[in-house]
């Protein structure tokens, strides 16, 4: 059987004796080369760790940009809003004068209803006059009676078949409109 060296206190062997020369540098190389990757990576997460800090500056600033711009266009938009609160109201206001523009512009109009299509020639204005003056004969009319505009009704084209269309007529003044008015009333003319 083989020769076993023993191990052990009882022989009163110490550590060294167990250790050799060479394997004693080998572990210190090891070791050293462990340190030096281990070295060379700390390097690397430092380079890493400097580099995501520039990032997140980088990122915080835009973000900083970002809440300024965003904070400016709150304010923009609550401006156009109170403007467009305004120009809808200042709208409202316009339409309802146009309105009653409108209708003040069309208190001197009378219908005359019933008069055959062409009729009138090309000459409304003086064959309205003339038909007032002659057969409806106001009480109140200065000598100097005006009708200012006079058509037939913007309607389709005339049918053979279909009412003649009214002719609407724009007196001078009101104090005109009113006494043509009455004499249409006492008179039972299709007027209205």
């Amino acid at each position: 059987m083989g020769h076993h060296k023993r191990t052990g206190a009882s022989q009163g062997n110490t550590m060294e004796q167990y250790t050799t020369p060479v394997v004693l540098p080998q572990r210190v190389a090891r070791l050293e080369g462990s340190r030096v990757a281990l070295e060379g990576k700390r390097e690397t997460v430092a380079v890493e760790v400097n580099l995501l800090r520039a990032d997140l500056r980088k990122v915080s600033n835009k973000v900083k940009l970002a809440e300024g711009s965003i904070a400016a266009l709150q304010t923009e938009v609550r401006t156009l809003r109170k403007q467009m609160v305004q120009a809808t109201s200042t709208v409202g206001w316009l339409e309802a004068r146009l309105e009653d523009a409108e209708r003040r512009s069309r208190r001197n109009n009378v219908r005359l209803l019933s008069f055959l299509e062409r009729v009138e020639g090309s000459a409304t204005e003086s064959f309205v006059e003339n038909w007032i003056r002659d057969v409806l004969q106001p009480t109140g009319l200065s000598r100097v009676f005006v009708v200012e505009r006079a058509h037939r009704a913007l309607v389709a084209p005339h049918q053979p078949s279909a009412p003649p269309r009214a002719i609407i007529a724009r007196l001078l003044n009101y104090k005109y409109w009113d006494c043509v008015l009455h004499a249409a009333c006492e008179s039972d003319k299709a007027l209205s």
